[in-house]
């Protein structure tokens, strides 16, 4: 198939996170193979990319992350939202534009309606359980239609969109690559149990430390160690200490050498409500390390083969997760046997295989590079 010679992509944040992680991969895979890339963001440029990219990218920093303090002043922001993204596209006139997040790709598509350039949307996360507010899931409604293609990453999410022509649907998961090394990760207190993500609600910190409290008195050596930030820091905080956690349990913030933690690390945890496609599993998998995780929707169950290459436990239950957990954690010929095996998902889930998905939607969207 073709590859595009030129793409634009589009999100309204290059900050951080499992989103804007993959769009980087993207951009640097496509930039090593010749693609002219343009990344662009909502953002002003004033705090750069979380994560690095690849020097033949180019960003570019729409300016449009303004604060609408009512509905008149929301219409004037999405007016001149609309009009910067259209010129802009309209400047670079790349083969096509890949948008990623709903809101972004609700006004991307608004944006650059009638222009003869495929734009293709893609949603990061299961839409059945992120709430987005009335008024943009009926916007949703109304412009994914005009995408080229939309893709999400597992069966699951695809049935939100069963409105849409399945012809117009692609799911396409996360490339899983193994994180570097850099060596400047925190040292972490061995035995260790690691979870990695942001402290929002949907990724069950609460749970975690409820399930950690049942199970830590009978291995009195490990520590759970929590890399990431977010508006549940203090809540998270006390919730240890009632637990009794203290001394047992470390935050350890915004970490970027997550590779460097996961060396350290003899099992990971993930506990989230819902997902997407779930990152820091895969590539904690992809390290070796032995996972358990919640059976959520979306991502683990189509990852994880329970007892083969992780362990699952049931969405939301405490106990659950504790069971998994004590049995991982006291058995090291486990740990080492579902590590082994967890480390294949490099191949399921690989750069090139995901990648060639890619641009096979594309090809099919209509952005070959004879175009």
């Amino acid at each position: 198939m073709p590859r595009p010679r030129s793409i634009a992509l589009l999100t309204s944040s290059f900050e951080r996170g499992g989103a804007c992680r993959v769009m980087t991969n993207m951009a640097n895979y496509w930039a090593a193979r010749g693609v002219a890339v343009t990344l662009f963001s909502f953002e002003d440029g004033s705090t750069p990319p979380f994560y690095p990219l690849d020097e033949r990218t180019r960003m570019v920093y729409l300016h449009i992350n303004r604060y609408s303090p009512n509905l008149w002043a929301s219409l004037v922001n999405n007016a001149k939202r609309f009009a910067r993204i259209r010129r802009e596209i309209r400047r670079v006139r790349p083969d096509a534009v890949i948008s990623f997040i709903d809101t972004a790709n609700v006004r991307t598509l608004i944006a650059l309606t009638g222009l003869d350039i495929p734009v293709v949307v893609s949603e990061r996360i299961d839409p059945a359980f992120e709430e987005i507010g009335p008024l943009w899931t009926r916007l949703r409604r109304w412009t994914y239609p005009l995408a080229a293609r939309v893709v999400v990453q597992t069966r699951q999410a695809a049935a939100y969109f069963s409105d849409l022509a399945p012809e117009r649907l692609a799911i396409i998961p996360n490339p899983v690559i193994p994180m570097p090394v850099t060596g400047d990760a925190p040292g972490l207190r061995r035995p260790a149990l690691l979870a990695v993500g942001r402290m929002y609600p949907q990724k069950g910190y609460d749970l975690l430390l409820r399930a950690f409290a049942r199970c830590a008195p009978e291995h009195p050596d490990w520590t759970l160690h929590v890399a990431g930030d977010g508006p549940l820091w203090d809540e998270l905080h006390r919730l240890a200490g009632e637990l009794g956690l203290a001394g047992r349990v470390r935050f350890l913030g915004q970490v970027r050498d997550v590779g460097g933690a996961l060396a350290q690390t003899d099992a990971y945890v993930m506990s989230s409500a819902y997902e997407g496609f779930p990152n820091a599993l895969c590539e904690a998998m992809a390290g070796g390390v032995a996972c358990v995780s919640t059976d959520c929707p979306s991502g683990p169950a189509d990852i994880i083969a329970h007892g083969v290459n992780g362990l699952l436990a049931r969405n939301g239950d405490a106990a659950s997760l504790a069971g998994e957990l004590d049995r991982l954690m006291g058995d090291p010929e486990l740990r080492v046997r579902l590590g082994r095996a967890a480390a294949g998902i490099v191949e399921t889930f690989s750069e090139e295989r995901v990648m060639g998905m890619w641009e096979a939607c594309l090809d099919q969207a209509g952005a070959g590079g004879a175009q």
